[in-house]
Formats: structure tokens, sequence, C-alpha cells
């Protein structure tokens, strides 16, 4: 286990959903902790249009940001003009990030046997405006806005599960770190964006690794569910 704690608004957010770390506390449905962007709502799509407009372009020769953003004239974009870029599409979120194509149904068919909880890296102020464009998409489940690593947060969700917990994120690292942290769950890996998860190269550990959701949605009902009735 990482040890660490949650920064203080996702503890907050935690705690106000009554992960506060009590034990006695135990579900016994199985849980998706769900990430959000690339999984449910697309990413890269809609910032190189914001990059576009300020006049960069995103050269993805690599799966991270920095280090792909420049001008036109070969500069490097500066971690804060790249920040200064999400910040933009996270508050224009709701008429930018469009949904990817199958997550609605493939969450709202999970969620009559399965828990989803939202866990999203981004800065928390933007948080409400995401939670509104999900249920705007009827897609309103409890949804924890989380800054670094997702591995303390997942720590303190798991002290209160019976059941089987599974984590589904685009992102090699987060689910690595879940792995390094020993938290016991099962990892899934969904990238919407083609060219990124193709950079992404093989992701260890998981059960599917895929861009679309009914081969995610079948895979993570296999898992949670399915295999959890025959024991």
């Amino acid at each position: 286990m990482t040890g660490s704690i949650p920064d203080r608004e996702t503890q907050a957010q935690l705690n106000r959903l009554g992960y506060n770390g009590d034990a006695r506390t135990r579900h016994e449905r199985p849980l998706l902790i769900c990430d959000v962007d690339e999984v449910v709502l697309h990413l890269v799509d809609p910032f190189v249009e914001v990059l576009e407009e300020r006049g960069f372009i995103l050269k993805s020769h690599s799966f991270k940001l920095t280090g792909n953003v420049f001008t036109p004239d070969g500069r490097a974009a500066t971690q804060e003009e790249i920040w200064d870029g999400l910040s933009q599409l996270f508050n224009e979120q709701a008429s930018r990030q469009e949904i990817v194509d199958g997550a609605i149904a493939g969450l709202l068919e999970l969620s009559g046997d399965i828990d989803i909880l939202f866990l999203t890296n981004m800065p928390h102020e933007f948080g409400d405006i995401r939670r509104s464009h999900l249920a705007s998409h009827g897609l309103d489940q409890p949804l924890i806005t989380n800054t670094k690593s997702k591995a303390p947060a997942m720590e303190l969700i798991c002290r209160h599960r019976a059941g089987p917990v599974g984590f589904i994120d685009d992102t090699p690292k987060n689910l690595e770190q879940a792995l390094a942290a020993s938290i016991d769950v099962e990892l899934f890996h969904f990238m919407a964006n083609d060219a990124f998860r193709g950079l992404a190269g093989d992701v260890a550990n998981v059960h599917v690794s895929t861009g679309h959701w009914p081969e995610a949605a079948a895979a993570i009902r296999n898992v949670l569910v399915e295999n959890t009735e025959r024991t």
C-alpha cells in the first residue's frame, strides 16, 4: 500500500461519499473506478483544436503532452502554456469534449450489476462542470476530481469495498502506479484516440487494452461479475 493520502480536496470529496477510512462500512457490489478523459470524454482531438486556436500544434511522437506541443516555427510550448490550454478546454468541456462512442451504453449496462465511480485527474475547480456535462448525458454517478497519483484515493476507496474493484484508465502510468501500490484492483486500459493508443505500446497486467467500449464492457463484466459468480 502507498501509505499516502489524497490531497485535501480529493479526500474531502471521498469523505462526503462515505470513504473516510472506517473499514466497518464495506460495500458488497463490484465497483468500477472509471477515468474520464479519453475513456468517457474525448480529450486529444478537442485539445488539438484549442492548441491550434492558440497558435500551437501537437506532434504526437510519444505518449505525453509535454514535449509534443510546438509553435509552427518549432519552439516547444512551456508547461504553463500547455496548462493554460488544458484549463481552457476543461472550462469549455461541455461544448468541446464529446462522449466516446459506446461509453454511455456500456456504463449504463454495467451499472445494473456494478457501482461506477468516476476518478478524474483535473484541477478541482472544473469538477462541477464535468459532473454537469456527464449528467446531461445520463451519467450521474459520483465523480471525484484528483491531482497527481490516483493510488492514494484508490487505496482509500478499496478499504470500503468487499466486492471486486476494477480500474479503467487511458494512461499506463496510472495503471502502473495502482499495481506498484499493491492495491487490490483489476486493471483495464482504454484509450479512445487511435494514434495515442498505439503510442502507449503494450500495457502490462491489464485484462484488456482497447479503444472500443463493447470490448471493454465485456471484459469488465467478465472479470468483476461473471468470474466472481462462479467462485
